[in-house]
């Protein structure tokens, strides 16, 4: 009797081993990821690793039909390795974000079963971890510490994101002091540029002003000489002093009205600038493709 058990146990174990789907992977990524084995947690499944990832390059959604567009290639894949489903896997990074994308097939049918494209923002271990959730999801065998993984960069609720910089912080220390607003907001170049142009304008006003107010008093000062004068050579030299500073206030004055006027247009301006390239929270943080889980062979 307990012979019979231990053989309908191992005939049992031989049929799960022989039911566990094959599957060919293939992995293209631009950039460096590591530890991305995938076999390592997902023991019960049989993958096979190939490097030929050339005939995968190209856009699937280029193809007419990009459900059936690689039918030949895959039924031709499985036949070769002697697989179930084919697995690809596509990374292209940047230093903040990157964007993951799976496709996989069925070999027996030729078509694609499954597809998803993550665009996330780079966390730790991110790019492995966003694998271990995409395969996770084909055969419903995902980890929930996989999924804690990914929470540490999302938000359950728009209502629970706390900003640590805003638009309106951007725009309300660019009215306080030009150019603020931008270096808030990393925005370096524009922050450098208003404020050397604001520095600049701001400094002819005071010039300007300056001196407007000289010649206005040198304007009084010659007038009252002129008035005192008694010698023609004197009452001569001061009436041209005076229409000379008189001319000059007038220049002046218009300076002062001109560059005041761009100033405080350019101030307005740097604050609008600021709302307009200030800090915002970055949306569509991931995107899932609901898709039905491909049937069981």
């Amino acid at each position: 009797m307990r012979f019979y058990l231990v053989l309908i146990l191992f005939l049992g174990l031989v049929q799960a081993k022989s039911d566990s789907p094959s599957i060919l992977i293939l992995n293209e990524y631009h950039g460096k990821v590591v530890d991305a084995s995938i076999s390592n947690h997902f023991p019960s499944k049989n993958f096979v690793n190939s490097e030929d990832t050339s005939p995968f390059l190209g856009s699937l959604d280029s193809l007419v039909n990009p459900a059936s567009g690689r039918m030949s290639l895959i039924r031709e894949l499985g036949s070769d390795f002697d697989v179930d489903y084919v697995l690809f896997h596509q990374i292209e990074s940047d230093s903040n974000r990157f964007m993951l994308e799976g496709q996989m097939f069925n070999t027996r049918s030729g078509g694609l079963i499954k597809r998803r494209i993550v665009d996330v923002t780079s966390y730790y271990k991110g790019q492995v971890n966003e694998l271990k959730l995409w395969v996770g999801d084909v055969f419903r065998e995902v980890n929930k510490e996989w999924v804690d993984q990914r929470k540490l960069i999302l938000y359950n609720e728009p209502s629970e994101i706390i900003q640590d910089k805003t638009p309106e912080g951007a725009m309300a220390r660019s009215l306080l002091l030009p150019g603020w607003g931008q270096f808030y907001s990393d925005a370096y170049n524009s922050g450098i540029a208003i404020s050397s142009l604001e520095s600049v304008l701001l400094t002819s006003v005071l010039v300007s002003y300056l001196s407007y107010n000289k010649s206005v008093k040198n304007f009084k000062n010659y007038s009252k000489l002129y008035e005192e004068s008694s010698e023609q050579v004197e009452f001569d030299e001061y009436r041209s002093l005076s229409n000379t500073e008189w001319e000059k206030h007038k220049q002046y004055n218009s300076a002062l009205i001109y560059t005041s006027i761009a100033s405080g247009s350019l101030w307005l301006v740097n604050g609008i600038h600021a709302y307009i390239v200030g800090p915002r929270p970055k949306k569509d943080i991931i995107q899932k493709w609901n898709v039905k889980i491909p049937p069981a062979n």
